[in-house]
């Protein structure tokens, strides 16, 4: 029997079931070979959300997490309404696209671990098992019954955030079980130079092999090899690991082709506890572009085509298939950027089947995607798109090969708004050689077209070790520097290029970021805000102060007020504190009747304030 374990740390995945296991487990199968699944990331969420984990956070005793922090009020907020985040079934409540989501994903924040050369060194893995990770893992190795007949775990890495806490889980598998078979494998690993993977492999014996690239192939090899007894991982195409004269690593084959793999076999007992969950669906492995020189997603798959795409009947077959088997209507198309031609197609074919369902796709902007396309994708069920537009900086976005322009960039946005396709946007502020001037004119760009926008992820750049700009930093203008301790912003310091970028100075570049931030806020705000747009309370209209949404705490005679829906912070002074003390249990009272306590100009000031704070909802709650 085979195991199949995705661990922690990916926040972004709680309230669904990531399918880099679902995906092995079905071509194991087909093949013979008996496996289960266990998603520990979902099972660390619950574990965080346990009263005797989230009062330190609440306290503000966790490092990062201070008491006035965001992730302290999502403690605190949580100890207060734990039914709003798992039901007394134990479904969980929290999931992609909800604030529940958000505020569970904040309260994992402060545990997560950006992986360098010196946090996967032994001492410092073992270091982390006096942390929250050991305390999940000895808790899950208490009542875990891996069945007696399991001979191989295979550990998926996708993320960098989850390679300490797998080697860390390493350790705790052998020492559970010392004859079964461990092999990680996954992107984190894939994009790992051979002198780091090397260190891994020698620094902890527990793992007996590591798959970069494609799983699928190496992964059955290696499985039938553990069920048989006979361990060679050195002749298997695509794995690394330990020999007599030290650590071998053998070329990749080719990977599967993807319109071959069988249906992915999702666990009935994990998807009980999602009470919505957004399912991945592979759509293509490669990117149909393949050229922006900053990224490094297009080096994960040597030994295979650049590109391998799935037909579109295929596709729609396995989302016919989901929904009946699991009754799941919400789906995230696993690609680096869905093809157009495959778009046109796919969203034909949902809407003749009449499958109804949402979904969601990573989308490049491509002259091909035209308003009528965009329409057509909002027809067939298109929930929203993950634009990685990054600027509108023409010179800038064809320095680093991306498809568009700043024309085309601004002619898709307002086209997917007025077609009803809702855009997640990612933005890269400081791409290389990006002026200040040129920054700030990309973000009065974006600004302009702010109500085409659903949300805003701002990403500051970092090039990494894998991709072409860090390959040829020069040729970016790039200045290679030493490392710096705690520099990066993004989750793998392993793949990072320590540089300076000479086109801002370092003032010039932070106040960039603070504005891109601030606009995001602004817009993310928006979008969670309650009743966006609604007119101001009549004097006779009942309104409240949603406490089921807020953490209130004093700061001397001043209130705070959080809200934990929109992140916005309000800080009522000592007289608004004492007027309002009446109504802070959430109670309903109407414009008027504060007016009749306090004076019509006092009593309008403070609903005016309340109402622009977000602070005030209708009588009937939410």
């Amino acid at each position: 029997m085979i195991g199949l374990v995705f661990p922690p740390l990916v926040e972004s995945n709680f309230g669904s079931f990531y399918p880099s296991t679902a995906v092995l487990a079905g071509f194991l199968e087909q093949r013979g070979l008996t496996t289960f699944q266990r998603d520990l990331n979902e099972e660390f969420a619950e574990f965080l959300l346990r009263p005797e984990e989230l009062a330190p956070i609440a306290e503000g005793r966790v490092p990062g997490a201070p008491y006035e922090s965001y992730a302290a009020s999502a403690a605190r907020w949580a100890l207060r309404e734990p039914g709003r985040l798992i039901t007394d079934e134990g479904v969980h409540l929290f999931g992609a696209g909800r604030h529940t989501g958000r505020i569970v994903e904040a309260l994992a924040v402060p545990f997560r671990i950006d992986p360098d050369a010196t946090t996967l060194r032994r001492p410092a893995v073992e270091a982390v098992a006096d942390g929250i990770f050991g305390r999940f893992y000895e808790r899950w190795a208490a009542t875990a019954a891996l069945p007696e007949e399991t001979r191989l775990i295979g550990i998926s890495v996708p993320m960098g955030p989850q390679l300490v806490p797998a080697l860390l889980l390493a350790v705790r598998l052998k020492a559970l079980r010392p004859d079964v078979r461990l092999v990680l494998g996954g992107p984190a690993l894939s994009l790992m130079s051979l002198p780091e993977l090397e260190t891994l492999l020698t620094d902890h014996p527990e793992i007996d092999a590591v798959v970069r690239f494609d799983g699928e192939f190496p992964l059955l090899s290696l499985a039938r090899q553990a069920e048989s007894g006979r361990w060679e991982p050195e002749r298997t195409p695509g794995v690394s690991c330990r020999t007599a004269d030290g650590v071998r690593t053998t070329d990749p084959a080719p990977g599967p082709n993807l319109n071959s793999l069988p249906l992915p076999l999702f666990p009935a007992d994990a998807m009980a506890r999602l009470s919505d969950p957004v399912l991945g669906v592979t759509q293509a492995r490669g990117c149909y572009w393949g050229k922006c020189d900053y990224c490094d997603f297009v080096e994960l798959y040597d030994g295979s085509p650049a590109f391998r795409g799935r037909r579109p009947d295929s596709f729609v077959d396995e989302l016919e298939h989901l929904v009946r088997a699991h009754g799941t209507r919400r789906f995230s198309f696993v690609t680096e950027s869905i093809p157009p031609a495959f778009a046109r197609r796919m969203c034909a074919l949902l809407l003749e089947r009449r499958l109804d369902i949402t979904w969601s796709s990573f989308v490049m902007v491509d002259r091909r995607f035209d308003r009528e396309l965009l329409e057509l994708m909002a027809s067939a069920g298109c929930e929203f798109l993950v634009v990685g537009m990054e600027t509108t900086v023409t010179r800038v976005l064809k320095l680093v090969h991306k498809s568009a322009d700043r024309e085309e960039n601004l002619r898709f946005l307002a086209d997917a708004h007025a077609a009803g396709v809702h855009l997640v946007v990612n933005l890269i502020p400081d791409l290389p050689s990006t002026t200040y001037e040129e920054a700030m004119q990309a973000l009065r760009d974006v600004q302009e077209l702010e109500h085409c926008l659903q949300s805003v992820s701002v990403f500051p750049f970092e090039a990494t070790r894998s991709s072409r700009v860090g390959q040829e930093p020069e040729a970016f203008g790039l200045v290679v520097t030493a490392p710096q301790e705690g520099a990066w912003q993004s989750q793998y310091a392993l793949n990072h290029l320590p540089n300076t970028d000479p086109a801002m100075t370092p003032e010039q570049r932070a106040e960039v970021h603070r504005r891109y931030f601030a606009f995001a806020d602004r817009v993310n705000g928006t979008a969670d805000a309650d009743g966006p747009g609604t007119p101001a309370p009549g004097p006779d209209d009942g309104v409240r102060i949603p406490v089921e949404y807020l953490d209130v705490y004093p700061d001397g005679e001043r209130l705070r007020c959080v809200n934990l829906r929109t992140k916005e912070r309000v800080t009522l002074p000592p007289a608004a504190r004492v007027r309002l003390a009446r109504v802070l249990d959430g109670r309903t009272f109407t414009p008027r009747e504060l007016a009749a306590e306090h004076g019509e100009r006092v009593a309008g000031t403070l609903v005016a304030n309340l109402y622009r704070s977000g602070l005030l909802a209708g009588a009937s709650g939410e």
